[in-house]
């Protein structure tokens, strides 16, 4: 199975990366990020996700804000962007209803 939002690359325990046009990658750890969206009521659907993000490389370069041309789940290494977790309570609801 392919995830298609950040929750279930969460529940993969897989981690999250974003590609700029400019080549310079971002990579999140999941389940951090989807606490994230979360806590804003922001939809974590890959698509509806990628807006949210923008490259700081082209950012400083460009003057404005642009986004990354594709956003993906792939396996979790160190040095991925970890994010605070939710609460365990929080998290077991969310995969409940996953399921």
């Amino acid at each position: 199975m392919l995830p298609t939002c950040i929750l279930e690359a969460a529940t993969f325990q897989q981690s999250v990366q974003l590609t700029c046009r400019c080549g310079h990658t971002g990579r999140f750890e999941a389940h951090g990020l989807w606490w994230h969206f979360e806590r804003r009521g922001w939809d974590d659907r890959f698509a509806a996700a990628r807006p949210r993000f923008w490259c700081r490389v082209c950012a400083s370069r460009e003057r404005r804000k642009v986004h990354p041309d594709r956003l993906e789940a792939v396996p979790w290494q160190q040095g991925d962007v970890e994010l605070p977790w939710p609460e365990e309570r929080r998290w077991k609801q969310a995969t409940a209803r996953l399921r």
